[in-house]
């Protein structure tokens, strides 16, 4: 009878455990939640808002500084059925997290308006930015793109960056190419792992520059 009880209480505690894992939503002590269905975590706030965040113009370092409570108004940019479909759901569940959408004209972009931070490995969040020095009007913010425009210095080759980056930048040919200049699509996930990228690249002794490729979009209120 006692061996019965033991092994009943030991399952009880495993099931604990188990269902305690596998919950949908679960806190932990930054105040996130955790949706399993398509990977998608929510924050009361922008888990990098600590770090430091900008690029470099010339000598100058453009301090960026994130939203830091909602609603949030992110830019999201998908480039597979899987990343549109996972918008979709966070949209779609109608639990007061995502207030409004807003769709650009491309068909992978869109402004989210929240009250809390999301991030997903499908898609690229941007988050909302002021700077002192990006000439932005009061309650103007700018975001980032997923992408970075950099210029070699004279006589170096393009393809070094390419070679070294080749896990997270893709070169882009075609008709958004500038003349003597350089556009890298982007497969990070936050706007502060590309700004990182862009500043460690910016500081390349073959590189003259790098900057984040910055959106402007009209006000969200």
């Amino acid at each position: 009878m006692m061996m019965k009880q033991s092994f009943l209480l030991w399952m009880g505690t495993v099931l604990t455990l188990i269902i305690g894992m596998c919950s949908c939503s679960s806190d932990d002590e930054m105040g996130s939640k955790y949706d399993a269905l398509f990977d998608v975590s929510y924050f009361d706030q922008d888990p990098n808002q600590n770090e430091r965040q900008g690029y470099w113009l010339g000598e100058e370092f453009i301090e960026l500084t994130p939203q830091n409570e909602p609603p949030f108004i992110l830019m999201v940019k998908w480039d597979s059925d899987i990343g549109k479909n996972a918008l979709d759901y966070i949209v779609g569940k109608n639990d007061g997290v995502v207030q409004n959408r807003y769709n650009y004209q491309e068909d992978n972009t869109a402004l989210i308006v929240c009250n809390k931070y999301i991030s997903c490995p499908y898609f690229f969040v941007s988050s909302s930015y002021k700077s002192p020095k990006a000439h932005l009007l009061e309650n103007e913010y700018c975001r980032v793109d997923n992408s970075i425009v950099l210029k070699m210095k004279e006589g170096m080759d393009v393809e070094a960056i390419e070679h070294r980056y080749a896990d997270v930048l893709m070169r882009y040919v075609g008709d958004r190419q500038l003349k003597g200049m350089e556009i890298f699509d982007c497969n990070l996930k936050t706007s502060c792992e590309l700004l990182q990228l862009a500043e460690e690249i910016s500081q390349r002794d073959d590189v003259e520059w790098a900057e984040p490729n910055m959106s402007f979009p009209v006000h969200v209120y």
